[in-house]
């Protein structure tokens, strides 16, 4: 069976949301790169939040299940909660890549709607994010808090293999550099850099 694979459902140039087409238990992670790879540039942006739940609000969850029983295990129990709960994960832009130029600055245009979301690969994450720069769009992103941030320079890391502690040193001092003016945030970053 494939991996599941959401689509974009609300676009903008800031942030889009993108959503599977059922409940997942594994959805993109917090600071994970995504891409969308349809329309003249591939648009990137990094995972801020994600919600499950139902599809139709007024039709809320109820709690099911015995005592001991695990969710997998009610799930298996009852296939049809299934089909009422959806997955949506937030994204905030982080850059375009057009040709083979990456851009840390917002698109010209939003990602289609319904386009796919999938991973960045490792060298468009190495593209976007090797100067830094990425990291001014995160942080003057209103849904983008401390701990999507930290999470971020983590999993952009993960794409200079070797390197990693080398970027996640250039990572720090861009934003020492930028938030020279707010301390608590920027100590708050670091801290979550160690997690």
């Amino acid at each position: 069976m494939t991996a599941p694979v959401p689509r974009v459902v609300q676009a903008g140039l800031r942030t889009f949301q993108c959503a599977y087409e059922r409940y997942v238990e594994e959805p993109f992670r917090l600071g994970q790169f995504v891409a969308v790879r349809e329309g003249p540039f591939v648009a990137a942006g990094v995972v801020t939040d994600s919600a499950s739940g139902p599809e139709d609000p007024s039709r809320p969850l109820q709690p099911r299940g015995a005592d001991g029983q695990t969710a997998a295990q009610v799930m298996a129990g009852n296939p049809e909660i299934r089909l009422l709960l959806r997955t949506r994960v937030s994204v905030v832009s982080c850059g375009y890549i057009e040709g083979h130029q990456a851009r840390a600055s917002l698109p010209p245009l939003p990602p289609p709607l319904l386009a796919r979301v999938e991973p960045a690969t490792d060298a468009e994450v190495a593209l976007l994010t090797r100067d830094g720069a990425f990291l001014a769009l995160l942080l003057g992103a209103p849904g983008c808090d401390d701990a999507a941030v930290a999470a971020a320079v983590r999993s952009a890391a993960l794409a200079f293999a070797a390197e990693a502690r080398e970027f996640t040193v250039r990572a720090g001092k861009e934003l020492a550099r930028l938030l020279r003016a707010d301390p608590a945030r920027l100590t708050s970053i670091i801290r979550g850099l160690g997690e």
